[in-house]
């Protein structure tokens, strides 16, 4: 048996020469299994074939394809319009609508600020009942 090192220096006309006087061993039963896989692969390859696309499918695809280009080509082009034409009428009318937002959010935690208030005074009257014991 020959080292690694000795084989990578071997010419390929000497590695066939060594090997044609020196066959390799073969496995017992190596070319019944052989066989059986391939059959078995010719079998497989027989029983299940490849699902073809019907010719309908690609032409479907590029027609559906086209009608949605045009669709988007045809429709008209929506943007944002601009209501006001003085600027300074613009400002007026978002310093009312924050006014309004202010108005809302200022009755709003008046509210919470109230039903918190009979809530957290609960626990306090309670320990201050416990200690007054």
């Amino acid at each position: 048996m020959k080292t690694l090192e000795e084989i990578e220096k071997l010419t390929p006309e000497e590695l066939e020469r060594l090997a044609a006087v020196q066959p390799a061993p073969v496995p017992e039963g190596l070319q019944a299994r052989l066989r059986a896989a391939l059959a078995a692969q010719e079998f497989a390859a027989e029983a299940s074939p490849r699902p073809r696309t019907p010719r309908w499918v690609p032409a479907a695809a590029l027609a559906g394809a086209a009608a949605a280009t045009a669709l988007l080509l045809t429709l008209p082009q929506r943007g944002p319009k601009d209501t006001f034409d003085d600027p300074y009428l613009a400002y007026a009318e978002v310093q009312k609508a924050f006014s309004t937002i202010s108005d809302k959010l200022t009755g709003g935690l008046e509210l919470a600020a109230s039903q918190t208030e009979a809530l957290t005074g609960k626990p306090q009257a309670i320990l201050d009942k416990i200690q007054s014991k």
